[in-house]
């Protein structure tokens, strides 16, 4: 019967497994790790491995004592599940108890503020619902950080408003920042422009700034978005705090 113990325990930590991807996944805790569209995918990877941990399990038990005491032929090959197998619930129970946090200003500080240059250019599409006037027009960080430096024209004159968390530069520069993810936080990318005009707020403080387009900084290696900022709001960190 011993195989059969070890076969339960087993299937109880693969069940646990289970049980936290779909705690995350109904909940907004799953978006520290991955994008919005991954959520079903979370779900069902978790019911798949509790169904089959709980199936597996139920098979065994219908087994006769018989084919349980063949199992273990007393060679000295069964015995309880390793004591350090038990550990690997810790990392498991601390998705259940812990929440973490994102990606913030210490992740964005080990890269480069430089915007990579677009693919295939945006042009004067993006903004041509928006009329060239003092009303600030909503942009993502990422957007902003690349259509700074790479469609100028289309951003001239133009005020903008952008929200994200405050990432601490060089001599007392700053940027407000963003986490720009194209599958899971293993590769995420930081995505920041930089504040002119405006005294710097808390590293890692979310804020929703206001401005206008400015001159992007010229470095050794590229350009960097800038925004001169006319105004500085603090705000509650959204409940998706990638882009």
């Amino acid at each position: 019967m011993v195989v059969a113990v070890k076969r339960n325990v087993a299937g109880l930590v693969v069940v646990f497994v289970g049980a936290a991807i779909v705690q995350l996944a109904t909940s907004n805790t799953y978006l520290r790790y991955v994008k919005p569209g991954m959520r079903w995918m979370l779900l069902a990877a978790g019911a798949i491995l509790i169904v089959l941990a709980v199936a597996d399990v139920l098979a065994d038990t219908r087994k006769k004592p018989a084919d349980h005491d063949h199992a273990d032929d007393g060679h000295g090959h069964g015995g309880l599940l390793p004591r350090a197998a038990w550990l690997l619930l810790i990392p498991v129970f601390a998705l259940l108890v812990v929440d973490p946090p994102a990606l913030g200003a210490d992740a964005a500080q080990r890269q480069s503020p430089v915007a990579a240059k677009p693919i295939a250019p945006k042009g004067n599409s993006f903004l041509a619902d928006s009329a060239q006037s003092d009303t600030p027009v909503a942009l993502a960080v990422r957007d902003y950080a690349v259509w700074a430096v790479w469609e100028k024209d289309s951003m001239k004159g133009r005020n903008f408003q952008l929200t994200g968390f405050v990432t601490p530069g060089k001599n007392g520069n700053w940027y407000v920042s963003r986490i720009g993810l194209t599958c899971c936080v293993a590769d995420g990318t930081a995505f920041m422009v930089e504040a002119r005009g405006h005294a710097a707020p808390p590293k890692n403080q979310w804020v929703t700034v206001t401005g206008e387009w400015a001159e992007p900084t010229k470095r050794a290696d590229g350009d960097v978005a800038a925004l001169t900022v006319t105004g500085v709001t603090n705000v509650t960190p959204p409940a998706n705090q990638y882009e």
